[in-house]
């Protein structure tokens, strides 16, 4: 039983509170505010002083405190606090500061509705939709967040992941909209590690297709998927490990690479799969050190080649390069613009950033490390080279979607627009020299 409900903003301002009973002083719960102002933003769930308890989380820079005389399990709080995030999102579009404020009649009739004198109730999209009457009001759209490019339709619209972020929960104004919204990412982690001669030790690849759907609750969705690669070793889609959604029918998958999806109206991940055989290793990095004979200097060459397809770019490359403890400095040259480095001495490293790395393209960065081989064991200093990327366009698996569509309960089929996403990150792509 909740004596109270607030909502704080990243300045530790109160945007919304509520009051449901008169069991805390006024007194203490001012104590209890003034805390989560001063406290950093690692705040454990629950904090208890003076026999008030009081739970929080910070989701988006937003943090949602529910203060209590009584003692409830911590876990049972925290859940209705993340899943009341969540709900927020669905109606408002989004949970940032701006979304709140903006939308701050219809924040409080969820509290109303999720808060009945105290007593947790219900979270679920669905059936508070229907007793929520004001309409969201959206923020302002970014005009350049939608281009062209080749997908998986033929040429389609690519919209950045912000675009998602609008309510799943239509307004009156909204209903006349015929063609529903349908997002589908596809996003893989990578984990490889390189020895010094180039040869794979570890390889480790974490997917999932994550569906935000705008459709009706009662409708479904039928995604059909392909292996993009058609490596000559594989025959369709083969995982080492996969694992579907509660709401999600894989009993075409292993025949077909179908699945049937019946989400409710929020975001989730259809499917979450992992692969451990390499079918397409992004990147190679081939790294020389020459000692130089006249002082104490090292030479330091670098090839960074992209094995990925000539339409694929890769976004935000930055090597970490780790140097000796005795270098002083570095002099750098690169073989294409668009290349910078920074030596951080306190760190012992180099940063190579580049903007973007198109497929089939290579980079050399050569550096010279100023007294980097003060004695021999300085050598020994030199790496490992770890590399942080995002490519777009692409995935390392071979896993596409082949089609999309959508069907009512009666088998009918649906317009929908389909936005297909695919997006491949190094979580920890690490290189011996």
């Amino acid at each position: 039983m909740l004596s109270a409900f607030y909502i704080f903003s990243s300045r530790g301002d109160v945007l919304l509170n509520e009051k449901y009973r008169d069991d805390v002083p006024e007194e203490q719960l001012n104590l209890v505010i003034s805390s989560m102002k001063c406290k950093s933003k690692q705040n454990p769930p629950c904090n208890n002083s003076s026999d008030i308890h009081s739970y929080s989380i910070r989701k988006e820079k937003i943090t949602y405190l529910a203060v209590s005389k009584r003692k409830i399990p911590t876990l049972v709080v925290v859940q209705f606090l993340e899943s009341f995030h969540i709900l927020l999102k669905d109606f408002c579009g989004g949970t940032t500061e701006d979304h709140i404020t903006k939308n701050l009649l219809l924040v409080y009739e969820l509290m109303t509705e999720c808060i009945d004198n105290g007593f947790m109730k219900t979270t679920n999209t669905e059936t508070v939709r229907h007793t929520v009457y004001s309409d969201p009001v959206l923020t302002k759209p970014n005009p350049n967040d939608e281009v062209r490019k080749p997908g998986p339709f033929g040429m389609e619209k690519v919209l950045s992941k912000s675009s998602a972020e609008r309510p799943l929960v239509k307004s009156r104004s909204q209903q006349a909209i015929k063609i529903p919204d349908v997002f589908v990412d596809v996003i893989e982690k990578l984990t490889a590690h390189f020895n010094k001669e180039g040869h794979l030790e570890l390889f480790h690849l974490h997917g999932a297709i994550q569906l935000k759907s705008f459709i009706p609750h009662n409708h479904q969705l039928v995604v059909s998927l392909e292996d993009h690669i058609k490596h000559a070793a594989m025959k369709g889609l083969h995982f080492d490990k996969c694992k579907f959604h509660s709401c999600v029918d894989s009993s075409h998958f292993e025949k077909h690479q179908t699945i049937v999806v019946r989400p409710s109206q929020s975001e989730i991940k259809a499917m979450v799969y992992s692969l451990e055989n390499p079918v397409l290793l992004p990147f190679r990095l081939t790294a020389s050190t020459q000692p130089s004979s006249q002082n104490k200097d090292c030479d330091l060459t670098l090839k960074l080649q992209s094995n990925q397809p000539v339409n694929v770019e890769a976004l935000n490359v930055i090597l970490h390069i780790p140097v000796s403890s005795s270098t002083r400095n570095i002099m750098q040259q690169f073989s294409k613009h668009d290349n910078s480095a920074e030596f951080i001495r306190k760190e012992r490293k180099i940063l190579w950033k580049l903007k973007k790395l198109p497929g089939q393209e290579e980079v050399i960065a050569k550096f010279k490390l100023i007294d980097a081989l003060q004695v021999p064991a300085n050598h020994m200093e030199m790496g490992p080279v770890s590399l942080e990327f995002e490519a777009s366009n692409t995935t390392c698996s071979g896993l596409g979607v082949k089609n999309l569509k959508a069907e009512d309960p009666s088998g009918k089929p649906v317009s929908i627009q389909k936005w297909v996403r695919y997006v491949t990150l190094a979580q920890s792509y690490v290189f011996q020299i």
